[in-house]
């Protein structure tokens, strides 16, 4: 069954009648790039086949009616008062923030009643929240007969999770969702919102692998990483004025200041600046489908993640070093914001299926966990399409 099939399909059965638009959007695999969004920096993700479905039809009394084929709980709130509910996002957040965030762009938003459901897991560093947001936001627009370009669908959906939801994240997830590219990754400029589509070499595949350790991006950590590097950027600019964000730093510039910057906040502007650099890196290796160069800078990545950003676990730290060792691998690192979640596994076409079986053995016999490991592709961003009436 196709994904609008699907989508018309939960709609049905949620309110009993046809949806006029349904829309889908991927979650996203980051291939290396990871805490350098926020700081403007470059990231270099692909949107997936794992996705969020969602359908919509207009109600005439201004209602917004927002059924989860997830959780199976509706919210019910009128579109003149949604308000960002703050504390801890609950679920509906995520689902009625777009209608609040092309609201306050002045679309005009009627009443409605949509159905969601995520197909990417929740809390595994796959963009579950993003692809939410981003499909819904598309939904909106088209409910209000708007047909938005994906940049603007990504700006509105991040705008979402960061107010409405109060999550502080950079541009990455909204615009890998929205706009990724079947069969490519995104080389993103964070600060200009540039895109460089790199084609995915056609003879390798993506693993990624759960560690079934759950992690919550609105916590106080990914909050705290930003503290810390907003700390000692502090510093740096009162060295070197012309420096606006983390994004303008070098290796020369920290080494100059070192002996001013406490060494957690040396630590985390050094992950950022490593590993913008080895997100350009990476995007030659993948051009000339060098899997020994691209290896290298994925095992760079997650080791600057763990030690100099401490974001990782020990769960995804073993997932990476099993990874490595199996037949087939082409490097592996922690994808995602870190604390738990996934891994992303680079590997030879011909040997993913085995690849992915062996990972889960392995992993399951050291840690007693049994987690899903999934092969997945690179895929198009969002999609929207309206719906003839009895279709």
């Amino acid at each position: 069954m196709e994904w609008r099939d699907r989508a018309r399909q939960g709609f049905r059965e949620a309110f009993g009648r046809d949806p006029a638009f349904v829309a889908d959007a991927g979650g996203r695999v980051n291939l290396i790039g990871e805490h350098t969004d926020y700081h403007e920096g470059f990231v270099f993700p692909a949107a997936i086949d794992l996705r969020t479905l969602a359908a919509a039809a207009p109600r005439a009394d201004g209602r917004i009616r927002i059924r989860s084929g997830n959780v199976e709980e509706v919210r019910e709130s009128s579109v003149d008062v949604l308000q960002p509910p703050g504390g801890f996002p609950p679920w509906w957040a995520y689902a009625e923030g777009p209608f609040w965030a092309l609201r306050e762009a002045r679309v005009p938003i009627p009443g409605a009643d949509v159905w969601v459901r995520g197909e990417v897991p929740l809390g595994g560093g796959l963009s579950s929240s993003a692809s939410i947001q981003v499909a819904l936001t598309a939904l909106g627009a088209a409910l209000a007969g708007q047909a938005l370009p994906p940049m603007e669908v990504a700006r509105l959906a991040r705008r979402s999770e960061n107010l409405y939801c109060g999550v502080p994240c950079g541009a990455m997830d909204q615009v890998a969702s929205a706009c990724g590219l079947a069969g490519h990754a995104l080389l993103l400029d964070c600060r200009t919102l540039a895109i460089d589509p790199v084609p995915f070499p056609g003879p390798w595949a993506l693993v990624v692998a759960d560690s079934g350790v759950r992690h919550a991006v609105a916590g106080s950590e990914y909050a705290r990483r930003q503290q810390e590097c907003a700390r000692g950027l502090a510093v740096a600019r009162k060295a070197f004025p012309e420096v606006r964000t983390a994004r303008d730093l070098t290796l020369d510039h920290l080494a100059s200041i070192r002996a001013d910057l406490d060494e957690t906040a040396f630590q985390r502007l050094r992950h950022v600046v490593t590993e913008n650099d080895r997100c350009l890196q990476a995007r030659e290796a993948l051009k000339r489908q060098d899997g020994s160069a691209l290896a290298s800078l994925l095992a760079g990545s997650h080791e600057s993640l763990a030690r100099d950003y401490e974001v990782s676990c020990p769960e995804l730290d073993l997932l990476v070093e099993i990874g490595t060792g199996l037949p087939g691998s082409l490097g592996a690192r922690l994808t995602g914001a870190g604390f738990g979640g996934n891994t992303v596994h680079v590997v030879d076409g011909e040997a993913a299926e085995a690849y992915r079986e062996a990972l889960f053995r392995r992993y399951r016999d050291r840690t007693g966990r049994e987690t899903p490991m999934r092969i997945v592709h690179p895929d198009q961003g969002v999609r929207c399409l309206p719906l003839a009436t009895g279709e």
